[in-house]
């Protein structure tokens, strides 16, 4: 049952990446993601009331109008026909138009074919938030720096 519920999820979140990338690029801002050479920081941030009901459980995530969640992936190009998820140590930030800053407390989620980190935060409805990351891949001295902003909505 509950690799039925982790399946799940992975579609959603995949379903919801392609839906986005989408938009963004019909808005012409591009895709969701970030790419430092042969590695790619890929990021989503929605409403958690967006969220599947059984997979929000799985996870222990809430649901709810007022609460943001963001789930982001350290991808790395190994030659292959898909990039292979690798494990990172990630920080970050989130901060409103009048310049309150909050950290991130981000959780790991290690599935049989996917790496990927999510954090939950409280929103304000229309509120316009400037997320700033800072990933380094396992392995790696290296840090990535992702900014970008999303304007959150209580659906």
């Amino acid at each position: 049952m509950k690799s039925l519920i982790l399946r799940q999820f992975a579609h959603f979140i995949a379903a919801v990446l392609v839906l986005l990338s989408a938009s963004a690029q019909a808005a012409d801002t591009g895709e969701q993601k970030k790419v430092f050479g042969k590695y790619e920081v890929h990021y989503i941030g929605l409403n958690s009331s967006f969220l599947p009901e059984d997979a929000a459980a799985a996870y222990n995530i809430p649901r709810s109008r007022s609460l943001g969640y963001l789930s982001i992936s350290v991808l790395k190009d190994e030659g292959g026909e898909l990039a292979v998820p690798v494990g990172a140590k990630l920080t970050g930030t989130i901060r409103n138009l009048i310049g309150q800053l909050r950290e991130l407390e981000f959780r790991e989620i290690r599935e049989t074919n996917a790496v990927y980190y999510i954090s939950t935060f409280r929103f304000d409805d229309k509120d316009m938030y400037t997320i700033d990351l800072k990933a380094t891949p396992e392995g790696q001295p290296r840090t990535f720096d992702v900014t970008f902003s999303q304007q959150f909505y209580q659906e």
